[in-house]
């Protein structure tokens, strides 16, 4: 399995912040560190050598078939669930072209895929659904919006 390559070890991801009006753009996934479902914003792995922004760039488009453009790095998020350490980077993006459609990840085999769903949410369904992180699922929950007026470093679990 794929996902035992990052226990132990520290990872570092690209995640985009997606906005349509009141609405954002998240992926429904079979995480490793979560028995049911979870959504999330699109991300994933930085490889060595690459920068953040080409991650997030790939990793959006395999995921969703969207290019994107950072616009500006939002929060800084550290997760820790042992064995999984990861420190998550989360951009707001303008989407540049592309289609929406559920992606993949190339880096698991075919029936080995975590990604199950892909649309986007308003933020009254964002209540009753599963989503991580923890921070920006009970900041929306709390304001019905995404606090883009701040950038910070957010810490704890969520992955």
């Amino acid at each position: 399995m794929a996902t035992a390559s990052y226990k132990n070890i520290l990872r570092n991801r690209a995640c985009a912040i997606v906005m349509s009006d009141n609405w954002i753009l998240l992926a429904k996934q079979q995480a490793p560190t979560r028995k049911d479902p979870i959504w999330m914003p699109p991300g994933g792995g930085v490889h060595f050598g690459e920068s953040i922004q080409s991650a997030l760039k790939r990793e959006v488009m395999e995921e969703t078939g969207l290019m994107v453009e950072p616009v500006r790095l939002l929060w800084i998020h550290e997760f820790i669930e042992k064995p999984y350490h990861a420190i998550e980077y989360y951009f707001e993006c303008s989407v540049a072209g592309g289609t929406l459609k559920l992606g993949n990840d190339p880096e698991r085999e075919s029936g080995d895929q975590i990604l199950l769903d892909l649309k986007f949410v308003s933020f009254e369904e964002i209540k009753s659904m599963n989503v991580y992180p923890e921070f920006l699922r009970n900041s929306m929950i709390k304001n019905d919006k995404i606090p883009l007026d701040m950038t910070h470093v957010v810490s704890g679990a969520g992955v």
